[in-house]
C-alpha cells in the first residue's frame, strides 16, 4: 500500500505535543497506524522536540511538582502513537477499533444526499469537534463545498479524486477554511472515510444550503 498524502506539518506537531482535540488525534493516529512514512516523520519530530527541551535552562520546581506530574499522567486520556497494526477480523487499524467495536459492518448510516451517508462516532469528551464516518457510493460525488474550519479526512476503503489529486486507502487530506473542493469516488468500490471537523461545511449550491440543517453537516 503506497500512501502519498500525510498530515500538514503543523497538524503533526500538534499531535506530537498532545494538543489536538480527540477527533483529530484519532484520525492522525489511525493514519499513522497505516503509514510507516508517517510514523518515521513523527519519530523525527519527537527527537527534535526532545533535543530542544533538553537545551532549555533548568528551572526551580515546587515541592509538589513531581506528585502533580504523576497525577496528570494517571489521568491522561490522550491517544498514543500507534504501532503498525495488522488489521484484525474487523479490518480496522488499532486506534479506530475502540470507536467501532463492531467494525464497519455494524455502522448505521444516515442518508445525507444521493449516494452519500454519514455516521457520527462517540468520543470521550464534549467539544465543538466532530468525529464521523463518510461513505460515498462508487462513482458518486460529494456536493461542492468549503470548510468553516479544519477538516481531516482519512481514506479507509476505496478512493476519491478532487482538484488536489487522488486519495486512496491510508491517504489523509488535511484542509482548512480556505479550501473548496468536490470529491468524486472512484468506480468499483464505495469510498469510506474517517473524518474530523471543527465547523460546519459551506456548500456552494442553493439547494444544498437549504437542506444542510436536515443533513446536520
Amino acid at each position: 500500500m503506497t500512501i502519498n498524502h500525510h498530515p500538514d506539518i503543523a497538524t503533526l506537531m500538534a499531535f506530537s505535543a498532545g494538543t489536538l482535540d480527540e477527533p483529530f488525534a484519532a484520525v492522525v493516529a489511525t493514519h499513522l497506524a497505516m503509514s510507516e512514512g508517517g510514523r518515521e516523520s513523527l519519530r523525527h519530530m519527537n527527537s527534535i522536540g526532545g533535543a530542544l527541551l533538553n537545551d532549555e535552562p533548568a528551572a526551580d520546581l515546587s515541592d509538589r511538582a513531581l506528585s502533580r506530574l504523576m497525577d496528570a499522567l494517571d489521568n491522561d486520556d490522550r491517544i498514543e502513537v500507534a504501532q503498525p497494526a495488522t488489521a484484525g477480523d474487523d479490518g480496522l487499524p488499532l486506534p479506530l477499533r475502540s470507536y467501532l467495536p463492531g467494525g464497519l459492518d455494524s455502522v448505521r448510516w444516515k442518508w445525507t444526499g444521493p449516494g452519500v451517508g454519514t455516521a457520527d462516532l462517540a468520543w470521550s469528551q464534549d467539544g465543538k469537534s466532530r468525529l464521523m464516518l463518510l461513505r460515498v457510493a462508487a462513482g458518486r460525488r460529494v456536493p461542492e463545498h468549503g470548510h468553516g474550519g479544519q477538516e481531516l479526512t482519512l481514506i479507509l476503503q476505496g478512493a476519491y479524486s478532487d482538484r488536489f489529486g487522488r486519495f486512496a486507502k491510508g491517504d489523509l487530506a488535511d484542509h482548512d477554511e480556505d479550501v473548496e473542493h468536490q470529491p468524486i469516488a472512484e468506480p468499483g468500490e464505495d469510498c469510506i472515510c474517517l473524518v474530523a471537523v471543527d465547523a460546519k461545511l459551506t456548500f456552494q449550491g442553493r439547494l444544498m444550503r437549504a437542506l444542510q440543517p436536515l443533513f446536520g453537516l
